[in-house]
């Protein structure tokens, strides 16, 4: 009587098919940067740090201008409402963290006066937060560079993780 086949076991079929996965999304994501092959480091990624370039140059600086006013939100609101402070100490070093990331300076920034009260204020910024999140990523999608793209789709992510923190 011939034997049967050895059966894959269902972890070993979801395993070889989650590599094959990752497999195909790092071909594809090393494909989103630069056509010139000397655009690359010695490991053949692209550094997501490098400046911007062109039209990428353009958009990195809108977008500094959007993390800026949304920073400058967020520190109007912590000064005027010392009750959202943890929340506005989370936004104020994220947005300068990016602001940083793409070469734009964050430190000369400072807030105001937010008028109303606390939850006006915290839904204000919450909203200033969605948008940013929103305007993130079109600006990935915009990036004629990988690297930038890259960079922008994780800054989205992140204000969409402290807005999630914060509801």
């Amino acid at each position: 009587m011939p034997s049967r086949a050895p059966r894959a076991s269902r972890r070993a079929v979801l395993v070889s098919g989650g590599l094959a996965g990752a497999a195909a999304i790092a071909t594809t994501l090393s494909g989103c940067g630069s056509a010139d092959p000397g655009a690359a480091d010695s490991a053949g990624a692209a550094d997501p740090t490098a400046p911007a370039v062109g039209a990428d140059s353009d958009l990195a600086d809108r977008v500094a201008e959007h993390l800026g006013e949304t920073l400058t939100l967020a520190l109007s609101t912590g000064a005027s409402f010392p009750a959202l402070r943890p929340l506005t100490r989370r936004l104020v070093a994220l947005h300068r963290a990016h602001l940083d990331e793409i070469g734009r300076p964050g430190d000369d920034i400072s807030g105001g006066r937010v008028d109303g009260g606390a939850e006006t204020a915290r839904a204000r910024l919450l909203r200033a937060e969605d948008k940013l999140q929103g305007r993130l990523v079109r600006a990935a999608l915009e990036a004629e560079s990988g690297a930038l793209a890259q960079v922008l789709a994780s800054m989205a992510a992140a204000v969409a993780q402290q807005r999630l923190v914060a509801s």
